[in-house]
């Protein structure tokens, strides 16, 4: 029965391998292999795994590259195409997961877009794989392990102002001095739908005739499409005295005595080693879980063997069983790191958190080296409230 089911598993194996080894001859010749075109394109009727040019969307593919490189940014493009009604790419999608969607424009469509090098009329294959026959999980590949095959189908943007983007959008993600810095940025988000926050900023001149600057952080989403959050803005004004008043209050807290510290230490070793254990029992748990459906394969096997069941049924059940097994062992795996991480994580010794809170009492303004140091999050809410998650643990 073993040797049986082994075996199984070795052909289960040596198909998905042959599978593997035509994609990648495929992929090797330029063959385009996905279900849908790119926007831009369609593919050829006399070729599944030939592309060809949509005229109807392609123009579309060559203004977006213009606006880009005319100096409009990403949020702005797809406004524009927003309000001039073009539908994104998802109307051209055949899925039910794509039916029931709104068809805006994003600046991720746009990034996407931007990025695309098929455009060029190039083929980019092998980007991921399988762990294994058995999950359905996708490993991400580094893309010079990437496969480029060139001239594969008519370009819709030339290869020179496609790398003129690529270098625009490069230089768009490197660091630059602002004016109008503000030390809490990267930690505000939305506490309705959990979105990061952008910070906007608006100048305009009062009666006096000064310049009145306004900085305010607002959800991102609602950012894009103001009724898919409920969230209001929080003006910077208002969010950092509160911030700074919190992270004081909380550092009072940690101002014990010295035994106080020991116990809270103690308590807090404690409670990631119960974590630790709630993941090993999860683990086992599924572990005899994964057992009990092997020896049920094992039975209803020699229940078909002795025909007590027909063959159909067996099938049906030993998919249902393998789903269940695979199922498992995916999540088994995603305990084991959990649980990995749990243990390359030290506690933060009470007598370091002391100094910090030390240091924030005195501070006069919010020190992004302080920041850092304490928080993971900030998120707003409606009626000037915000709730901070501090850090209490740190990697080794």
């Amino acid at each position: 029965m073993t040797f049986k089911l082994s075996f199984n598993d070795y052909y289960s194996l040596d198909i998905s391998n042959k599978i593997k080894a035509v994609k990648k001859r495929k992929q090797e010749k330029g063959e385009y292999q996905a279900p849908y075109a790119p926007f831009g394109y369609k593919k050829d009727p006399n070729n599944k795994n030939h592309l060809i040019i949509n005229e109807e969307l392609a123009p579309i593919v060559r203004r977006i590259f213009k606006m880009y490189l005319d100096g409009i940014g990403t949020p702005k493009i797809s406004n524009i195409l927003n309000e001039e009604g073009i539908s994104s790419p998802s109307k051209y999608l055949d899925t039910e997961r794509y039916k029931k969607c709104s068809h805006k424009w994003t600046k991720g469509n746009i990034y996407r877009i931007l990025k695309e090098r098929v455009y060029t009329g190039a083929i980019v294959g092998h980007k991921s794989y399988k762990i294994n026959h058995k999950v359905k999980q996708r490993v991400k590949l580094p893309k010079k392990d990437w496969i480029y095959v060139e001239n594969m189908h008519e370009p819709i943007i030339d290869k020179e102002t496609f790398e003129k983007v690529q270098e625009k959008l490069a230089k768009g993600g490197e660091c630059r001095n602002r004016k109008n810095y503000n030390p809490i940025k990267q930690y505000v988000y939305c506490g309705m739908c959990g979105r990061k926050a952008s910070l906007k900023t608006h100048k305009r001149q009062v009666k006096s005739g000064e310049i009145h600057t306004h900085q305010y952080f607002i959800c991102n989403q609602k950012s894009s499409d103001y009724h898919s959050c409920q969230n209001g803005r929080i003006a910077s004004s208002v969010i950092i005295p509160l911030v700074k008043e919190s992270i004081q209050e909380e550092c009072r807290k940690i101002l014990f005595s010295k035994g106080d510290l020991t116990s809270l230490y103690e308590q807090a070793k404690e409670s990631a080693n119960s974590k630790k254990s709630l993941i090993k029992k999860q683990i086992e748990k599924l572990e005899n879980e994964v057992e009990r459906i092997e020896k049920k394969v094992e039975q209803i096997y020699t229940d078909k063997l002795d025909g007590i069941i027909r063959t159909e049924d067996f099938s049906k059940f030993y998919n249902s069983y393998q789903e269940k097994k695979e199922k498992n062992l995916t999540e088994i795996k995603g305990l084991k790191k959990e649980l990995e991480k749990l243990n390359n994580e030290k506690i933060i010794d009470y007598r370091h958190i002391k100094k910090i809170a030390e240091e924030c009492l005195n501070m006069e303004e919010l020190k992004p080296e302080l920041l850092d140091k304490l928080i993971d999050r900030i998120e707003y809410f409606k009626g000037k409230k915000i709730k901070i998650k501090y850090k209490f643990m740190e990697n080794k």
